[in-house]
């Protein structure tokens, strides 16, 4: 049965970002083969290399659950950009926001899962990605959900587990992903928001993270 919960897409307004004050954290220490695990201990790992970066999310089909995954964008000139299926936002890789979604999963049924690619010959030209998933429909608690998410790139994979949310949670905040000299950092933010009737999960995430986002109610097709 489809929920009821109102749910937000997207009408933009730039805004300047304020100059995080985050101090440096730890490289990430749990390591197998080329891949790391981020952990609210070691939350800081760092991709690099030529080509795509990959934001790939995968969750139980048993769980019968519809989750989405999609990023803000923030690129050097100030223009943000929201990646997401919900509103057809699906984004372009040669293009503005030089990000792209490849598919709507309503299930989890998809070995694939969901995945948000980034080029990387424009990583110059981005500032900051934030990415994040959220219930759209058919789960109860976030904690079944058996949700993954592994970020990619030619010199190896980070992998980030969804596994402590807390009871009642719709959304998260998954990573926050900048440029670097040497390739791109990624930031585990893993921080839950739950909607309410007057805020989407969106909203409730770009309050946080000021991406300055316009948003506006719509559902899915």
């Amino acid at each position: 049965m489809a929920s009821d919960r109102q749910r937000g897409v997207i009408r933009l307004k730039p805004k300047a970002p304020a100059e995080s004050s985050r101090p440096p954290l730890p490289q990430a220490s749990e390591r197998t083969g080329r891949e790391s695990l981020l952990t609210r201990a070691a939350p800081l790992g760092l991709v690099s290399g030529r080509g795509v970066l990959q934001a790939n999310l995968n969750w139980s089909a048993a769980s019968g659950a519809d989750l989405d995954l999609g990023c803000l964008v923030e690129l050097a000139d100030g223009s943000v950009h929201v990646v997401q299926a919900l509103g057809n936002s699906f984004g372009a890789l040669d293009a503005p926001p030089y990000t792209l979604l490849d598919q709507d999963d309503r299930t989890g049924a998809s070995s694939d899962g969901e995945t948000v690619r980034t080029n990387l010959e424009h990583r110059a030209g981005i500032r900051r990605i934030l990415v994040y998933t959220f219930v759209y429909e058919g789960a109860v608690d976030f904690r079944s959900l058996g949700a993954t998410v592994t970020v990619t790139a030619s010199s190896g994979a980070l992998r980030i587990l969804l596994d402590d949310a807390p009871v009642g949670a719709t959304a998260c905040a998954i990573a926050q992903i900048t440029a670097s000299g040497g390739g791109m950092d990624v930031r585990r933010e893993v921080r839950w928001f739950t909607a309410t009737p007057w805020a989407s999960n969106q909203q409730l995430i770009d309050r946080e993270y000021g991406f300055g986002v316009e948003w506006v109610w719509a559902t899915k097709d």
